[in-house]
């Protein structure tokens, strides 16, 4: 299997331009909500996903990312 870092690593220089184009105008940050909903069904308890994504919505998170490629 291809990893991202395998995938970036081919990009030229103006496909690597045109990739961060791309991302971010189909990005945007989590709302707190959507953040509490994560944690959630992740296994936090609900009052505890509301204190969390109060205090990280200000860190604007974009994408969390899963697999076993970590690098």
């Amino acid at each position: 299997m291809i990893t991202v870092k395998q995938v970036l690593a081919a990009l030229t220089p103006e496909q690597k331009r045109g990739a961060l184009v791309l991302l971010d105008h189909m990005s945007r940050p989590l709302t707190q909500k959507e953040i509490e909903t994560c944690l959630v069904a992740k296994g936090v308890a609900r009052h505890r996903a509301v204190l969390i994504g109060s205090a990280v919505k200000g860190l604007h998170i974009v994408a969390l990312v899963g697999g076993d490629d970590r690098g």
